[in-house]
């Protein structure tokens, strides 16, 4: 089984690709079927779906509908509780850098596997949000894409103004073959295969303070936000494990032992539970040091001796041995393509 299939995205969020479903005359109730997920839980706003059938569901959903421009109208259906709390501190941020911090901060309220997804970066006169998911497993749809970059261009102009045009657009992926809907929804130039998957809009248009800020609303909606992704993280598992041992790595090896003592359950109970959501912990384990070790390597201030050190290697050469093994190129090597 697949070491990610923990990984869950909020039903309201997938909402928007039923609604997309159905706006072509479809039923999205049968899709949902196709691909294994109960269809009525998208009435509780809280419920989660299995994020590997949410992938495949976008696949599907784009065979159907035989549509390049299905990301575009899915996001079309965004509403403020699209992101539960989230949405209504994006309102009431003081401006779009801090609304896109918050995002990027809690954006593992959308999806568990996302943390880290979202790059913020300032340069002279712009501001660059590259979407970067490819640390997550599996990897999502570029349809899921599209939406994605599609939805938060909405967010922005409900908050800014409608005539919010960013200075350029541009996929990783490859386009969709019809692009002329992405033109004139985000109205100014978009590229496909392209380094990274990224919105770039004025730098101070992005600084603007809001006429729409409250700081209390985001202060209130986003302790919401904290409560609920704890009371997730509590159910869960393997985000319990995840979270002790990136804390305990730095110290060396980490025992299955050592980390059911830290969670307050036994050995058996912790090997019971993580059985239950088809994961070991050896298997945790090295998916914890892979996705770590991945965002560590991209960052190039980070040296290859410290992210040895904070994965719990003895030695770097074994780090690299371990990469390499993970990502088919040695640290530097990963590290030289992507800069």
């Amino acid at each position: 089984m697949d070491q990610n299939t923990h990984f869950t995205a909020l039903s309201s969020a997938v909402l928007l690709l039923a609604k997309a479903i159905d706006s072509y005359g479809y039923d999205s109730r049968d899709l949902f079927a196709k691909v294994g997920l109960d269809h009525s839980k998208l009435q509780d706003p809280l419920a989660r779906f299995s994020f590997p059938s949410v992938t495949r569901l976008w696949a599907l959903a784009r065979d159907t509908t035989g549509d390049p421009c299905l990301g575009i109208k899915a996001a079309s259906f965004w509403h403020p509780t699209t992101l539960h709390a989230l949405g209504y501190s994006w309102l009431a941020s003081n401006s779009l850098e801090e609304a896109f911090e918050g995002m990027s901060r809690y954006a593992r309220l959308l999806n568990t596997g996302a943390q880290g997804v979202l790059k913020l970066r300032k340069t002279a006169d712009a501001f660059h949000l590259i979407l970067d998911p490819r640390t997550m497993k599996p990897q999502p749809h570029s349809v899921a894409i599209d939406s994605s970059m599609a939805m938060i261009m909405t967010m922005c102009r409900t908050a800014y103004g409608e005539n919010l045009r960013p200075i350029r657009v541009s996929f990783h992926h490859p386009g969709p073959g019809a692009s002329d809907c992405f033109t004139d929804f985000f109205d100014a130039p978009v590229g496909f295969s392209q380094p990274e998957t990224e919105l770039v809009l004025d730098l101070q248009a992005v600084t603007t303070p809001l006429t729409t800020a409250n700081p209390e609303l985001v202060r209130v909606n986003d302790q919401i936000v904290t409560d609920y992704l704890a009371n997730l993280d509590r159910n869960d598992v393997t985000m319990q494990v995840r979270a002790k041992l990136i804390e305990r790595l730095p110290g060396g090896q980490v025992s299955e032992e050592e980390i059911a003592n830290s969670i307050h359950v036994s050995q058996r109970s912790l090997q019971r539970r993580l059985k239950e959501q088809g994961m070991s912990f050896t298997q945790l384990l090295e998916s914890t040091r892979s996705d770590l070790g991945l965002q560590y390597v991209r960052d190039p201030h980070r040296s290859f001796n410290e992210i040895a050190f904070l994965l719990g290697f003895a030695e770097p050469g074994n780090f690299s041995r371990a990469f390499k093994r993970w990502y088919g190129k040695s640290p530097s090597e990963y590290r030289d393509s992507v800069h």
